[in-house]
């Protein structure tokens, strides 16, 4: 019987571990009307939680420079169960392109995610430097500008957004302002 339950265990510990990687682990949260993110940090990467009431996609963008422009943007939508987050670099003042297609590489790290009852959450973890110039190097003792938004229902990253925001947020500290 102890051998049964421990193997049991076993099973739910390896088939379920979205369970323990969302148990609570952020130190920070921000609110923005609908969406939430939290995160933490670590000496080398950023650990980020994306939330919204969306059937669609979810997304980040660190440091835009002039609207879109310049800014690292990161895109997850779960769809028939499978996660997908991209990593993708503002190359035009309205709009995006994947990292990789721009000659990069995705440096999201641990993608993992879930829809469920009308709502998508990612989570997943980013390195804090970059020397791609298609990536930001994220700092985390200063207010720095991000820009959240999410989908209008729709798991295709070419959808425009239902909802956008532009923050300035300071990750260690965990303050926050909204911007626009």
């Amino acid at each position: 019987m102890q051998k049964m339950l421990i193997g049991f265990l076993s099973f739910l510990c390896l088939s379920f571990p979205l369970a323990a990687a969302d148990a609570g682990e952020y130190e920070h949260s921000l609110a923005a009307e609908k969406m939430t993110v939290q995160w933490r940090l670590d000496e080398t990467m950023i650990h980020l939680k994306l939330t919204a009431p969306t059937q669609g996609w979810v997304g980040i963008g660190f440091g835009p420079e002039d609207a879109m422009k310049g800014a690292d943007f990161i895109l997850g939508a779960v769809k028939k169960g499978k996660v997908k987050i991209v990593d993708h670099y503002g190359d035009k003042k309205r709009g995006h392109s994947s990292d990789e297609k721009l000659g990069g590489k995705n440096h999201v790290q641990n993608p993992q995610g879930s829809e469920v009852d009308g709502t998508t959450s990612i989570w997943f973890s980013l390195p804090l430097g970059s020397d791609e110039q298609w990536d930001k190097s994220i700092e985390v003792n200063s207010m720095y500008p991000i820009m959240l938004a999410y989908g209008s229902g729709a798991d295709s990253f070419r959808r425009g957004h239902a909802w956008r925001g532009s923050y300035e947020v300071n990750f260690t500290s965990g303050e926050s302002k909204k911007v626009k």
